[in-house]
């Protein structure tokens, strides 16, 4: 978990270190500097690293919804990944906001919007 770094001339905690532009509070920085630092990370590596008081796997999930709010306004997030049968665990990675949108929107569907009253 990271701690505030205190400033070696008077002793004030300095403020937390900017993430695409974004103060991110201690835990969820922790969490975006673990999946950075670990692509392809599990959901009980995430809570083993960031939840040492062993938090519910929920609690997990929502923190990083939240982090992936508060990263809203920058071209990254933190994207689960199923891995095969239900039994395997996802993984998360940082992934660009474009290309995440360019994976979901290959599905073969192309949804098409026609003008009011126009006849298929």
């Amino acid at each position: 978990m990271s701690q505030h770094v205190m400033c070696p001339r008077c002793g004030q905690p300095l403020p937390p270190k900017k993430r695409h532009g974004v103060y991110l509070p201690a835990r969820k920085a922790a969490i975006y500097d673990f999946v950075h630092d670990h692509p392809g990370s599990t959901l009980a590596g995430i809570k083993a690293h960031c939840f040492p008081d062993n938090a519910n796997v929920k609690t997990v999930h929502v923190n990083i919804h939240q982090l992936n709010e508060l990263l809203a306004g920058t071209d990254v997030m933190i994207k689960g990944e199923k891995r095969g049968g239900y039994r395997e665990p996802g993984v998360y990675r940082i992934v660009r906001r474009n290309d995440c949108n360019r994976k979901e929107s290959s599905s073969g569907r192309q949804r098409t919007t026609q003008p009011k009253g126009a006849k298929r």
